[in-house]
């Protein structure tokens, strides 16, 4: 590929139009949007806009130099030579590495692990199931965590912090029941 069809223009493009269309491809492409992305996508962002970087260069230059400090003034056919050797080696380079498959299911499954260890730690270090009491008139309201018990069934004690347990089917129970911490006792929930 040319470094005017990387772009996306003719040949004939002025200036203006080869800038305006690298600036719009480098707002889709630059790698600080695929910051949370994973690995081979972070690595594929980088790529385009290395090579959006290298094509706009050239098509400033009205073909430019080579990529790599060649100097000086070259033809469409070898900038083509060159850009058609880089894509044969990426083809190369994809063929020897893992498929995208199973890199993917790999990092799923690495990560399903990870969680599942990181679910086995925490429930080793609860210290306890919360203490359900009837509700008294002096308990005051108290839903801190509430968001996160509702999804997890458990609660972190704010003076302790250990996590403490909600027993199965708590919300429903949470207008006449209180929770306390079993460790030190702390008022956890109430409405």
């Amino acid at each position: 590929m040319t470094p005017y069809e990387i772009l996306g223009v003719s040949a004939k493009a002025s200036q203006k139009e080869i800038t305006e269309a690298y600036r719009t491809l480098a707002q889709i492409f630059h790698p600080d949007r695929f910051v949370d992305s994973p690995e081979p996508v972070r690595r594929e962002a980088e790529r385009r806009m290395k090579n959006l970087t290298e094509a706009y260069a050239l098509a400033r230059k009205g073909i430019g130099a080579m990529p790599g400090g060649g100097g000086g003034k070259v033809s469409q056919t070898v900038v083509e030579q060159v850009w058609e050797a880089e894509a044969r080696e990426r083809v190369a380079r994809a063929a020897r590495g893992v498929p995208w498959q199973e890199g993917v299911r790999a990092r799923a499954k690495a990560e399903a692990e990870a969680k599942e260890a990181r679910l086995q730690r925490e429930r080793a270090a609860t210290h306890g199931k919360a203490i359900a009491r009837p509700k008294s008139r002096n308990d005051p309201s108290i839903l801190a965590g509430i968001g996160e018990a509702r999804h997890t069934n458990k609660i972190t004690c704010r003076d302790c912090k250990s996590i403490q347990w909600l027993p199965a089917g708590w919300e429903p129970t949470l207008a006449d029941t209180t929770y306390f911490c079993s460790i030190c006792g702390r008022l956890l929930l109430s409405r």
